[in-house]
């Protein structure tokens, strides 16, 4: 009923610290896990937290840049603040779900 990995770990555990740390521990379970199931879940994990960081990244590189300008950038600060927020949101939902989704998979 348990399988072990290459790691030496229950398989169902290594799904869920694939999503542990976002990008970074599926970037670091790609490399160092040989069982495809896991490392499926690690390239989910990288992909979906990883372009979500970059679009965080992008909007709050955006919503700097505008602030200097005046006027525009007060009328688009608080939109992409409220953007940023529904983005955060959005992770954390996300973040939640896979987790135990990786947990309750067989």
């Amino acid at each position: 009923m348990n399988k072990m990995t290459s790691l030496g770990m229950d398989e169902r555990l290594e799904r869920v610290l694939a999503y542990s740390l976002g990008w970074i521990s599926g970037l670091i379970l790609f490399f160092l896990e040989k069982n495809r199931n896991v490392r499926w879940h690690a390239v989910q994990s990288m992909v979906t937290f990883g372009s979500l960081s970059i679009l965080m990244f992008a909007i709050s590189l955006l919503r700097g840049f505008l602030a200097w300008i005046p006027l525009l950038g007060w009328l688009t600060s608080a939109g992409l603040g409220l953007l940023l927020s529904a983005l955060w949101w959005v992770t954390i939902i996300l973040w939640v779900w896979l987790i135990i989704m990786a947990f309750v998979k067989e």
